[in-house]
């Protein structure tokens, strides 16, 4: 009787060793798939991109592989809004944002993993003489494009990743109305975007910089002309560069379509429609 004792606690043994190495295996087979089919994505620009619409109709479907980094919890966490945290400079939504959209939007499209990086900071500019009242500017003088470049590979090191697959960019607000205040001129913004992606493609390598173009101001047809100017510019350096992409061009409609909140800023009709054509128009470059 103790002779089989014996026998049957090695054979157990045996047997948990064996199964221990096959889920081992698995685990790292999966693991394996897990990150090469994974997507990083940074967002960074303005409200707009940080959002001021509603996250009761914002997107949320749930045990998806669609992620956020939190940098105050220094974590991922399930992306749902509102997005971000007050944090590092950036913002979190208030309280919906196109983000959702887009990361689920994406998973449903490619069944891949979706990671986000949130680096928006609502009234900031591109450049530096745009900025009002100490909001932040884009520029190699501020602040925000370091600390999303910091934001970022803090993400990056807890997912044991070194670099990111895309950054969308949502922002010129603030450089329209420069432009409307002749504080600036249409190129001094275009310029100010193209060192901008330089800078981020200098980082990050060549990853597709996407532009959501801005939209336009309501009510003042004067102001409007200077996001207009925006517009031109962004569609310019998107033509001209190589890797810098209009991924969403409908914002100028947005007045008829009763899609803005307040004078500038969109609601989450607008940014679910926004985040979900971005997740289509990025597949479509991977094909």
């Amino acid at each position: 009787m103790r002779k089989h004792t014996k026998f049957s606690c090695f054979t157990g043994f045996l047997l948990v060793l064996i199964c221990t190495s096959c889920y081992n295996n698995n685990e790292d087979s999966v693991l394996q798939k897990v990150k090469k089919e994974e997507k990083i994505f940074l967002i960074a620009g303005q409200s707009n991109a940080s959002g001021v619409g509603d996250k009761e109709t914002s997107i949320f479907v749930p045990h998806k592989e669609v992620y956020e980094y939190d940098s105050v919890k220094d974590t991922i966490v399930f992306l749902q809004d509102p997005v971000g945290q007050d944090d590092l400079h950036f913002q979190q939504a208030q309280t919906g944002s196109l983000i959702p959209a887009l990361g689920y939007a994406y998973n449903q499209v490619t069944e891949k993993r979706v990671m986000v990086v949130q680096a928006a900071k609502g009234g900031s500019s591109l450049t530096e003489e745009a900025e009002i009242e100490n909001w932040g500017n884009w520029s190699e003088h501020g602040e925000l494009f370091n600390s999303s470049v910091y934001k970022t590979e803090k993400a990056l090191s807890v997912l044991k990743k070194s670099e990111i697959d895309a950054i969308f960019w949502c922002q010129g607000e603030n450089d329209g109305e420069a432009i409307y205040l002749n504080l600036v001129t249409k190129q001094d913004y275009k310029n100010a975007l193209i060192n901008l992606v330089q800078r981020y493609h200098n980082r990050f390598g060549p990853v597709p910089f996407i532009i959501i173009e801005t939209g336009r101001f309501q009510g003042d047809t004067i102001k409007d002309e200077g996001y207009t100017k925006v517009r031109e510019a962004q569609r310019e350096i998107a033509a001209e560069m190589e890797n810098v992409h209009i991924g969403y061009n409908e914002t100028e409609f947005f007045i008829e379509r009763q899609w803005l909140k307040d004078v500038v800023h969109y609601n989450q009709e607008a940014l679910n429609d926004i985040g979900e054509k971005l997740a289509y128009f990025y597949a479509s470059l991977e094909e």
